[in-house]
């Protein structure tokens, strides 16, 4: 048994966004073996606390580690589309658990054997502006014909994606689609990856989308093996956009952070994350409230009393850096690597400029913390939730599994 792994220190949010990024397109022919169980440690909300690089201790954070496994045949493009506006609302829900848990994300879709892809997959990461910007790449297509390649989909969930081996962390996929598993006489036979999954600690919620049977029979099989849940709901998802007075302002704040960027570094990097910003300036209102909701609760979650409101902006990747989070490294910028801001100015300046522009997003930051607050404080009165809809499905799943974890709703 290998000890180490029983007194790893759970990494803050803060520290994990900033070294995440966006993981490459993959798809695979052949599985790898399963990780055997890791030894039974304590649940992460016992554990002893974190030291911080000042010597002072700070809570562990429970972990949370949940994978989409989504079909993204033809039919399926409705729950898609519901999927991309709510995947901030639903990470910013879970987000509210107590302890604020450390989440990642991964998403799996899948199709079948003659279609455009069989698989595609997208590694864990706590950045959920990456799993936004990865979730906008699935699109709707093939299909037309019955049943799809799920075990594939399943199986490369359990066996190619970075779970954690800790006991501790919670670990759950939530498979959706609405046509039962084919069998292709290869290595991703359904039922034998629904029991590698029990094999390595990994719940399975499965979300039938409309009525066909066969599919049910395999969603009941997996959930009752894995301790999941299983749901139905309308074949487009059933999501609906909630909203609040404070949307409209929450959606422009956003925007005009995910402005507030000056990305140095390779003129493709810079590209990348510019184009990474646009995105996320470009929600649509619920989902910019919802995505400012959830960056205050996780980045801000281990701050302390009268720190400054946690940054919203979209974090660098791909050996970028945004000088406004960064703005000691403008120093050691070469000049070819200067965002188009700061090229042809003087080195002070440079320093002018990054200084003006920190100082007007601190004051959005604040804005944004505020809007954050009074907004929860009015759903929590006002807002309702559609019980048979997608994001309602998941978190029931996750309420369930993450009380076994030490986290409460």
């Amino acid at each position: 048994m290998d000890l180490s792994s029983l007194s790893r220190a759970v990494v803050s949010a803060a520290l994990a966004t900033t070294l995440c990024s966006a993981p490459a397109l993959a798809e695979s022919p052949a599985p790898v073996a399963a990780t055997a169980p890791a030894a039974r440690s304590l649940p992460a909300a016992q554990k002893k606390p974190a030291p911080t690089q000042d010597g002072q201790a700070q809570a562990a954070r429970p972990e949370i580690e949940v994978v989409f496994v989504l079909d993204t045949t033809g039919s399926m493009g409705g729950l898609l589309a519901g999927a991309k506006q709510k995947i901030f609302s639903i990470a910013s829900r879970i987000a509210q658990g107590r302890p604020t848990p450390h989440l990642k994300v991964g998403l799996v879709a899948y199709r079948d054997v003659g279609d455009d892809y069989v698989t595609r997959r997208f590694d864990l990461t706590d950045d959920l502006d990456t799993v936004f910007a990865n979730l906008r790449r699935f699109e709707a297509g093939g299909g037309g014909d019955t049943p799809e390649h799920v075990g594939r989909g399943l199986g490369e969930a359990v066996s190619k994606l970075s779970w954690s081996k800790d006991r501790a962390v919670m670990k759950a996929i939530f498979l959706v689609g609405d046509a039962p598993p084919a069998e292709r006489n290869d290595d991703w036979n359904f039922k034998h990856w629904a029991r590698r999954a029990r094999e390595q600690h990994i719940v399975v919620n499965t979300v039938r989308c409309g009525g066909d049977d066969e599919t049910a029979k395999a969603w009941q099989f997996v959930a009752k093996l894995t301790d999941g849940t299983f749901d139905t709901i309308d074949q487009r998802g059933g999501m609906v956009a909630v909203a609040t007075p404070y949307d409209a302002e929450l959606a422009k704040v956003n925007a005009a952070l995910a402005s507030r960027t000056l990305y140095a570094g390779r003129a493709e990097a810079q590209a990348e994350n510019r184009a990474r910003a646009d995105a996320v300036a470009s929600l649509a209102p619920e989902a910019a409230a919802e995505r400012i909701s959830y960056m205050k609760k996780t980045r801000g979650s281990t701050a302390g009393a009268g720190a400054a409101a946690p940054s919203s902006a979209p974090k660098a990747v791909g050996g970028a850096v945004d000088l406004l989070e960064s703005p000691s490294a403008l120093a050691g910028v070469r000049d070819d690597e200067l965002p188009t801001e700061l090229q042809g100015l003087s080195k002070e300046a440079r320093v002018e400029k990054v200084k003006q522009l920190s100082d007007e997003k601190k004051a959005l930051e604040a804005k944004a913390a505020k809007l954050a607050g009074e907004r929860e404080a009015w759903l929590s009165k006002n807002g309702t939730e559609k019980e048979d809809a997608f994001d309602a499905n998941v978190m029931k799943g996750v309420k369930a599994q993450a009380l076994k974890h030490g986290v409460t709703y």
